[in-house]
């Protein structure tokens, strides 16, 4: 991956933390004849490497296995065992909190002469579940929630009718901030002895505290971004020769996507192909085990970016 597209992918990973995962928009200036102008500046002040990305994720994760747990606690009505989830669950959301990322947010809005400035600093209030080994503990009672509340338009999602060359691919996004305000929530009321209460919390913490979204994806773009990802896992693991297997068969999948896929991102399935069959050619070529590994530690960023890349892709 060149610098420049890594430039332009962090450049719209920006836009859209500002957009979407800090919960505000950015308003454009005004032009100079303009009776009032505003400008809005986000200034990002901690990064995450791919592997604390990975780890707030599977917390998220965890957060709404413990929410489901403690609803079926109160359900048997196991007061105990019902706190004890809770406090597991506001334990991970102080986590996240720490680690998420942060942002200054700069205001500044002009008219007539009088001036407003503001600035506060700002967490990262979205956070995405990506931990497939969750999915029957955690999306499965999220779905049956949300069809309880009437998220009528959700049921595609739980049982699809497909094409046998398209698979089905959800994504799953947690509000932090109303996590955290309804575990806190529930925590009283058991405390006070207010189950039902309690259980009505949590269950807003799976109806409006967790946003689906699902998307169709032909099967061997879905394949390549499974072995981008698991060849990432693999390196991390320090299994080297395994993570090279799972990038040639990512190529090879890639490849397959670009004979199906007609003209849509054809250039771009080219350029990432050759992208990642000159790596391994190079792998290839040295023998040496101490230069394999250094080899595939460099292209670590690189791999990062592919599976980001082949993300985007997805319908």
């Amino acid at each position: 991956m060149n610098m420049n597209r890594k430039k332009v992918l962090s450049i719209i990973g920006t836009a859209v933390v500002c957009a979407s995962a800090l919960g505000f928009g950015m308003s454009a200036q005004a032009s100079e004849s303009s009776k009032i102008t505003s400008t809005t500046n986000v200034q990002e002040l901690s990064t995450l490497n791919n592997q604390e990305t990975q780890a707030i994720s599977q917390a998220a994760a965890r957060v709404l296995y413990h929410t489901e747990r403690a609803k079926l606690a109160i359900a048997d009505k196991k007061k105990d065992e019902a706190l004890k989830q809770v406090a597991q669950g506001i334990k991970l959301i102080k986590i996240i909190h720490k680690a998420v990322p942060k942002y200054k947010i700069t205001t500044n809005i002009k008219a007539s002469g009088l001036k407003y400035k503001t600035s506060e600093e700002v967490a990262q209030r979205y956070v995405t579940v990506i931990d497939n080994s969750y999915v029957e503990d955690v999306v499965t009672p999220v779905v049956q929630a949300k069809k309880s509340k009437s998220f009528h338009h959700h049921k595609a999602i739980v049982n699809p009718e497909e094409d046998f060359s398209m698979v089905r691919r959800t994504t799953v996004t947690l509000d932090t901030f109303l996590a955290g305000r309804m575990l806190n929530i529930a925590k009283a009321d058991i405390k006070a002895n207010k189950l039902d209460d309690a259980g009505k919390a949590l269950t807003v913490i799976q109806t409006n505290g967790v946003m689906l979204d699902a998307v169709s994806v032909e099967l061997p773009l879905a394949e390549a971004a499974d072995n981008l990802y698991l060849a990432q896992a693999e390196m991390s693991n320090h299994h080297y020769k395994n993570a090279l297997l799972t990038l040639k068969k990512a190529s090879e999948n890639l490849k397959a996507y670009g004979k199906i896929s007609g003209h849509t991102h054809a250039k771009e399935v080219g350029i990432l192909t050759h992208d990642i069959d000159r790596l391994t050619s190079a792998i290839d070529a040295h023998h040496d085990k101490k230069k394999l590994e250094s080899m595939m530690k460099d292209a670590s960023n690189d791999m990062t970016s592919w599976w980001h890349e082949v993300k985007s892709w997805f319908k």
